[in-house]
């Protein structure tokens, strides 16, 4: 299992709602007039409790705000001579040949917020700049520059078809199952509801025992998981 630092975070910020509230209970019981022990419980509550209702919920945003993070969005692609991974942010392409994938490996453990799939590479992956780096691009450029893992995530445009992509070129490719979860392995039942003209569907799930949070999809030694680790341990 992973560390998991969103959750983490949300834990810290109910923690701090509960100090707020506490503190707003203890001085009203002793009857305190403090008026900035007042402000600072409510800043306790109130701050937190926005970010977290954020990122739980959300916030609503305006299509103007939507089209620009859509523009943001990473993709992927692929051709006869390798994959092109966009990053709008970093106003850089990162091209990977086919050449120089070593091994490919899907994660998916159901501790973290996304899947993924990581390139190890036997060099870095080119990279095309399309603008004028900003200052963002500027510090983490030289980073990406010189790594040989390139490593892409699902929610990453045409994430889903990057296994598709592999099969066009690789003959020696292990399936994987991009919908497949940790948490749902035998339906064990399931309740239907209807409820002001909406239907409302609660299953209950078995884990799945066998299910693997890590897979090779690809590997140029035919390597397991296992003998990967040795061989970067050894």
């Amino acid at each position: 299992m992973k560390f998991n630092p969103l959750l983490v975070i949300k834990l810290l910020l109910g923690l701090f709602i509960c100090i707020g509230i506490a503190l707003t209970i203890f001085m009203m019981v002793h009857g305190s007039k403090i008026v900035g022990a007042y402000v600072v419980s409510v800043l306790f509550i109130l701050f937190p409790g926005i970010i977290l209702y954020g990122m739980t919920l959300g916030f609503r945003v305006s299509e103007k705000t939507i089209t620009r993070q859509i523009a943001q969005q990473e993709s992927v692609t692929s051709d006869h001579k390798g994959i092109s991974y966009q990053i709008p942010l970093l106003k850089t392409t990162q091209f990977i040949s086919w050449e120089i994938i070593e091994t490919i490996i899907y994660s998916n453990y159901h501790s973290d917020d996304q899947a993924q799939f990581s390139f190890y590479l036997t060099q870095p992956a080119i990279q095309i700049a399309s603008e004028k780096p900003g200052w963002l691009a500027k510090v983490l450029l030289p980073l990406i520059k010189t790594s040989k893992k390139v490593v892409i995530y699902e929610n990453c445009i045409n994430f889903r078809e990057i296994p598709k992509m592999l099969e066009k070129h690789f003959s020696s490719i292990n399936p994987v199952d991009i919908n497949e979860v940790h948490g749902k392995g035998t339906l064990l039942r399931s309740k239907t509801t209807l409820r002001e003209n909406t239907i409302q569907i609660e299953e209950y799930w078995k884990p799945n025992p066998n299910f693997e949070p890590e897979k090779v999809i690809y590997d140029r030694y035919n390597r397991t998981i296992d003998e990967q680790k040795q061989s970067k341990n050894s």
